[in-house]
């Protein structure tokens, strides 16, 4: 892959939310009611020598974590030092739970400065802890959205959201562009921020989220609405695929907690269509 920089001029101004991490915060112990459906949690709040913003995540995370742990299993709650790999198909750390990886679970929850590259519209970013890593130029480490195919490997993940800036941006029409490989693998929710998203109300957005996924609402309403009226100069995305136009449709307002683990995974050529919904 070539070294591609991202410009943050854009993205991390007027408090924007950013989480990273590779290094263990803390681990977590099984529900008391057991679910089904296994979360990983990464964020970060500070960044190595001061190259992104610091930004006070850790509460939101904290937050979505006490509202679900109490009814399905969180494996891990990781920050994001050194965490790139365990975002990158074919990475050891991808499918290693003790690792933080994103198919080392069902539902993926991460908070991080994001945006999209300035030298390549194509990608679509995650600011990590690190200064440095060896697929991106200075400043910063980003994992690229070209290196990801959730959901063909080991737990398989089925949801990735992340409230992170522009990273589902879909007004260029490159949204497929930057989260085709991603879905491929047999992701069946993806949820994030197609523009701004503020951490002014961060843990109201997480903490609603939470409880809106508890109470069986549809994956993708449950982050419309959470973040929404959080903020409403919060700019939420759902997209997701489906087989035609009437399966994508059907299956962004039907996904839920309790059914999603069952749901068919679509891949490769199984995919005949991808939707989304965006709220201003």
């Amino acid at each position: 892959m070539k070294k591609t920089t991202l410009s943050f001029t854009s993205v991390l101004h007027n408090a924007l939310l950013v989480m990273a991490g590779t290094m263990l915060l803390m681990t977590l112990a099984s529900p008391a009611s057991a679910g089904t459906v296994h979360f990983g949690v990464r964020c970060q709040s500070d960044f190595q020598g001061g190259w992104a913003p610091t930004i006070d995540v850790y509460s939101a995370c904290s937050d979505f974590i006490s509202v679900i742990s109490p009814v399905e299993y969180v494996d891990f709650y990781f920050n994001l030092h050194g965490a790139q790999p365990a975002f990158y198909s074919g990475q050891a750390a991808e499918t290693c739970n003790g690792c933080g990886g994103a198919d080392s679970v069902d539902f993926f929850f991460m908070s991080t400065h994001g945006g999209i590259a300035n030298n390549d519209a194509n990608l679509a970013g995650y600011a990590m802890w690190d200064n440095n890593c060896a697929d991106t130029a200075y400043p910063g480490c980003m994992a690229w959205s070209s290196n990801y195919r959730f959901g063909s490997a080991g737990h398989q993940l089925k949801v990735f959201a992340t409230f992170a800036c522009d990273t589902f941006k879909t007004s260029d029409g490159k949204l497929w562009n930057r989260w085709g490989k991603a879905f491929s693998g047999g992701l069946k929710v993806g949820v994030g921020g197609h523009d701004l998203l503020y951490t002014g109300n961060d843990t109201g957005a997480a903490t609603n989220f939470a409880w809106y996924l508890r109470g069986n609402m549809a994956i993708g309403q449950a982050w419309l609405e959470s973040v929404y009226y959080a903020n409403n100069s919060n700019h939420p995305t759902v997209a997701n695929t489906g087989a035609n136009s009437t399966d994508c449709w059907n299956r962004q307002g039907g996904l839920t907690v309790n059914n999603v683990v069952g749901a068919t995974p679509l891949r490769d050529g199984a995919i005949g269509y991808y939707c989304w919904s965006n709220w201003n």
